[in-house]
């Protein structure tokens, strides 16, 4: 495989979650990423919320302190965020030329996505092709981010001296990933239906692809109990040499998770016919969870592996936890200013 990116510009790109905020510097060529760095600064608990800045001051402060450790400074900076707040809507519209599809949405937008235009930025993004009674039509997907959110982000990065060009949707982010890449930890192909899974420590974000191409995404607002990472799991039956109470609390708060991952799932697969998802793809803080590859896989019935490898990422760091801010890299589509 051949890197042809020595000519391109260095990016930076920063995923926000609640108790950390990851960093990449990399270079994309439309073939493949290259990532020069990679650095996670710690979030003390309170100061950032699903998607939401609760104290401008100390956030800002910390990441400053934590960007210029790793001499991060200024230049282009790509945001990724993630929140149960940001509204997404998959519809079907008549199929048209891309350049129509803008002017289609926004003469029925307060009918496909009945929130108040003033409090929300909007954008789409197309999906696949349907056919329908004989009718082709276009799937495109909705993202609807509160403009406060977008702002907030935005004012954040200016005021750590870095030049905001995107604000992109973290489901967007991971597709747009396994769309550039042909293989998964070098054994699965990217054109079978894939079921992303961001597991968080409140909340895990579902993002389907189907042949690459996005098919659905939601958040599952459940908080996943940090204990479970000195806790392996394998499946529910197993026996736990712990206390009872500890070992019933866990269960429980991941047959919630679970059984929400599941409901998605089944609403997927019910919307065609030859809808079937082939593999469960892991990532995010909690996927190095031990045990958490054979559970899924026994609860769902599904292979589940976590995202260690793509094919055409040069990157020596732990894919699985810098999946997103990767991903943002990628310019198709995004939340922009």
């Amino acid at each position: 495989m051949t890197l042809d990116l020595f000519n391109k510009k260095m990016t930076i790109s920063i995923e926000f979650c609640s108790d950390e905020v990851r960093v990449v510097e990399g270079r994309y060529n439309k073939k493949n990423i290259i990532v020069d760095k990679c650095f996670a600064i710690e979030v003390p608990e309170g100061l950032y919320e699903d998607g939401v800045i609760k104290d401008m001051e100390k956030f800002s402060d910390i990441l400053h302190k934590g960007l210029s450790k790793n001499n991060v400074s200024h230049g282009d900076v790509y945001g990724v965020i993630n929140s149960s707040n940001i509204i997404i809507r998959e519809i079907r519209i008549p199929k048209v030329e891309t350049k129509q599809i803008a002017s289609i949405l926004n003469y029925q937008m307060d009918e496909y996505l009945p929130v108040d235009p003033e409090g929300y930025v909007v954008q789409y993004i197309p999906l696949n092709i349907v056919e329908e009674e004989g009718v082709e039509l276009q799937n495109v997907m909705l993202v609807g981010v509160p403009k406060f959110m977008v702002e907030t982000h935005l004012n954040l990065l200016q005021n750590l001296g870095l030049k905001p060009v995107v604000l992109d949707y973290a489901g967007n982010a991971i597709s747009k990933l396994i769309r550039l890449n042909d293989s998964i930890n070098g054994v699965y192909d990217k054109d079978i239906t894939i079921a992303c899974l961001n597991l968080e420590h409140e909340s895990t974000a579902i993002n389907i692809t189907d042949k690459g191409l996005m098919s659905i995404s939601r958040v599952v607002k459940e908080e996943i109990n940090p204990i479970v990472y000195e806790t392996p799991f394998k499946t529910f039956d197993e026996a736990y040499d712990q206390d009872v109470a500890v070992v019933s609390g866990l269960r429980g708060n991941l047959a919630v998770m679970l059984d929400k991952i599941d409901m998605v799932f089944r609403y997927y697969n019910s919307r065609e016919t030859d809808n079937n998802i082939e593999l469960v793809l892991i990532y995010g803080n909690y996927s190095h969870i031990d045990g958490i590859e054979e559970l899924m896989s026994s609860y769902f019935d599904i292979p589940c592996v976590k995202l260690n490898v793509l094919d055409k990422v040069r990157f020596f760091g732990d894919l699985a936890i810098y999946a997103n801010a990767i991903g943002a890299l990628i310019r198709v589509n995004g939340v922009k200013q």
